[in-house]
């Protein structure tokens, strides 16, 4: 689905890999199910181990992305690693790292980048962060959604359908229609029920 919201993506991840030879994550609008999207380019043994290790919850990376925001080199984290993990993460050449993060109208997203061989340079450092904070622009893009478009997707949420929605609001159903299908396009969703669940999803109604 990112493919669909980040314009050129292809171009765009094979970009982020090139300045990431040892792997990166990314994740927009964090929930306690965990990310709405997600894109993980770290080495697959090391997302096995992990998972099945559960490190997620002792990892210091990952814990100063739920906890501040802006970008911070690994190397310069303070909290405690008391299982490991950055340590066992070497074994997979992700020496090295910087990671980023953002909240946008009250949720939480994340990049986080690594280097095998040295340090992030801060123009590195610069450019990733200008290239996320674009591309969480364009994912969790609010501004886009016009009142209008809102309030008809808040009709569907309410389980209006088209006709008692359009009569809801005194415009014809055509006008509710299309509204629908901008509101899908500007959020990536492929269908009604899905532009609702991620509206609801970001707090947007």
């Amino acid at each position: 689905m990112l493919n669909d919201l980040i314009p050129n993506f292809d171009d765009e991840i094979a970009q982020m890999h090139a300045l990431a030879p040892s792997g990166w994550i990314m994740g927009f609008n964090l929930t306690y199910k965990g990310p709405e999207h997600l894109f993980n380019a770290y080495p697959e043994a090391w997302r096995g181990i992990y998972e099945e290790r559960n490190y997620f919850f002792g990892d210091p990376v990952a814990m100063w992305t739920m906890t501040h925001e802006g970008a911070v080199r690994w190397s310069e984290v303070r909290i405690p690693d008391l299982r490991g993990v950055m340590q066992a993460a070497r074994r997979f050449r992700l020496n090295y790292g910087v990671a980023i993060s953002r909240k946008v109208a009250g949720k939480r997203s994340f990049l986080t980048l690594s280097h095998p061989e040295r340090e992030f340079t801060d123009d590195e450092i610069a450019h990733a962060r200008a290239k996320f904070n674009l591309w969480t622009d364009m994912v969790l893009n609010r501004a886009s959604l016009t009142q209008a478009e809102l309030d008809v997707l808040r009709c569907f949420r309410d389980g209006l359908g088209q006709i008692e929605t359009a009569t809801q609001l005194g415009i014809a159903e055509s006008t509710v229609k299309q509204r629908a299908l901008r509101a899908c396009g500007k959020l990536g969703a492929k269908s009604r029920t899905q532009a609702v669940a991620i509206v609801v999803a970001r707090n947007y109604l």
